[in-house]
């Protein structure tokens, strides 16, 4: 409800021209995703998760259906192996919600590196066969982001990320990590070790190695 409200109090305004730039932000599908009990596992491979992608669909619909409204975009980006879940999300944001491009991020290609991101992109494949089909007619595309020098990588993993980025088109970007307070990755980082299995991580700290794998991509 909160969010329709500001929709509509944005088609009120004497400058607005119709068009919501960006509904969600990054994992903009994760909307609505709540798990009906608190516990320790990750959320993301649990069962209990609501991964069909209904609240967040009946969403779009009402806020496309408020007056004053032309198109709503989604650009930041969605995740896209959980949005596989649900055939009917990704066509309906085929259809309304896309202008060109969508944004997702596979983040690497190294299963090592992966691993340590808590990243799984091994649907890739699949997602993109299914998207490019959806969207054969409309010639919408998918634009891509990566990152560097987590902990773990380095230039042999580097290598592995540039062979697989030779077969895509429309990278935007790649970022070099940086460590934020509060993440599994920054201790990896600060420590030098995993912190669940306390094994050594290697990690690219100088300057020089940071900027050797930024010249490889």
């Amino acid at each position: 409800e909160s969010i329709l409200e500001e929709i509509k109090k944005l088609t009120q305004h004497p400058e607005f021209k119709g068009y919501i730039d960006d509904l969600g932000g990054p994992s903009a599908n994760m909307y609505g995703m709540d798990c009906i009990t608190k516990c320790p596992k990750n959320c993301i491979g649990c069962h209990k998760l609501d991964l069909s992608h209904s609240r967040l669909i009946l969403l779009l619909r009402k806020a496309r259906q408020i007056p004053g409204i032309k198109k709503i975009f989604i650009r930041s980006g969605i995740r896209y192996d959980l949005a596989l879940e649900s055939k009917e999300y990704l066509k309906e944001i085929s259809e309304h919600h896309i202008s060109g491009c969508l944004k997702i991020a596979p983040e690497h290609f190294s299963p090592k590196v992966l691993k340590l991101m808590n990243k799984d992109n091994s649907k890739f494949e699949e997602f993109y066969g299914y998207f490019m089909s959806l969207n054969k007619d409309q010639k919408q595309e998918l634009r891509y982001y990566f990152m560097i020098g987590h902990p773990g990588d380095d230039e042999k993993e580097v290598q592995l990320l540039v062979n697989k980025l030779q077969k895509l088109k429309n990278v935007e970007q790649f970022q070099l990590f940086t460590p934020t307070p509060m993440t599994d990755s920054t201790c990896m980082y600060w420590a030098g070790m995993n912190p669940y299995t306390l094994e050594k991580v290697k990690v690219v700290y100088d300057f020089v190695g940071k900027k050797r794998l930024r010249d490889m991509m």
